[in-house]
C-alpha cells in the first residue's frame, strides 16, 4: 500500500466504536494508520478509544489515545495540546463525533435536543477553534466533518433534530473551506447513508 499519508498527523475523534465490530471511527482512525499517518485517537469511551489504539499499534502503526467529551471546550484544548506535545503538528483533523435521536418536533425532549446539537455541531466547532490556528501556522491543513444524507433527504423515519444538525455541519463545512482556503487548508463533509455500525443496531 501506498502510504499517502507518511509523515502526517491525524486527529480523529469519536475513534471508538459505540458496540462490538467496527465503526466509522474506529475504521478510519485504523485506515489512516495503515495510509502511514499518526495518530491521535479521541473518544469518551477509553476502553473503545484503546481498543482502536492497539489494532493500529498491533500493525505496527503510531497511535496515541485521549479520552475527552468533545463538547466541552476545555477537554477539547486539553485534547488539542495533548495532540501538540506528543506530535508537534496537526495535519488532519476527522471530526467524526455524532449521535441519533428519533423522532419529530413534537416527541424530541428539550434536553435531547441540546445534547444532539452539542455532540453533532457544537463538538466540530470546539475541534476546529482549537485545531485552525496550528494549521493556519504550519501553512495547511484538512478537515472532515462527517455529516449525512439526512441534511438533504428523508431517511423514512422522523428524525428531525439529527437532520437539522446534519444540515448545520453542511453550513459550517462550507464556511470553514472557503474562509481558510487561502491559508491552504480544505474542509470537507462526508455524507453517508444508512451504514452497518454498532451505532446503527
Amino acid at each position: 500500500m501506498r502510504k499517502r499519508l507518511e509523515g502526517k498527523v491525524a486527529i480523529v475523534t469519536g475513534a471508538g466504536s459505540s458496540g462490538p465490530g467496527w465503526g466509522n471511527g474506529k475504521a478510519c482512525a485504523v485506515q489512516f494508520a495503515r495510509e502511514g499517518a499518526r495518530v491521535f485517537a479521541v473518544d469518551i469511551n477509553l476502553e473503545s478509544a484503546n481498543e482502536t489504539g492497539a489494532i493500529i499499534n498491533e500493525e505496527g502503526g503510531d497511535c496515541a489515545v485521549f479520552r475527552a467529551d468533545v463538547t466541552d471546550s476545555d477537554a477539547v484544548a486539553q485534547l488539542v495540546s495533548a495532540c501538540m506535545e506528543a506530535y508537534g503538528q496537526i495535519d488532519v483533523l476527522h471530526n467524526n463525533v455524532g449521535i441519533v435521536e428519533p423522532g419529530g418536533p413534537e416527541k424530541i425532549q428539550e434536553e435531547n435536543w441540546d445534547r444532539l446539537i452539542d455532540v453533532n455541531v457544537k463538538s466540530m466547532y470546539l475541534t476546529c477553534k482549537n485545531v485552525l490556528p496550528h494549521m493556519v501556522e504550519a501553512g495547511g491543513g484538512s478537515v472532515i466533518n462527517v455529516s449525512s444524507i439526512a441534511s438533504f433527504f428523508s431517511l423514512g423515519y422522523p428524525c428531525v433534530s439529527y437532520s437539522a444538525s446534519k444540515g448545520a455541519v453542511n453550513a459550517f463545512t462550507r464556511n470553514i473551506a472557503t474562509q481558510y482556503a487561502k491559508n491552504h487548508i480544505r474542509c470537507n463533509a462526508i455524507l453517508p447513508g444508512l451504514m452497518d455500525t454498532p451505532l446503527i443496531r
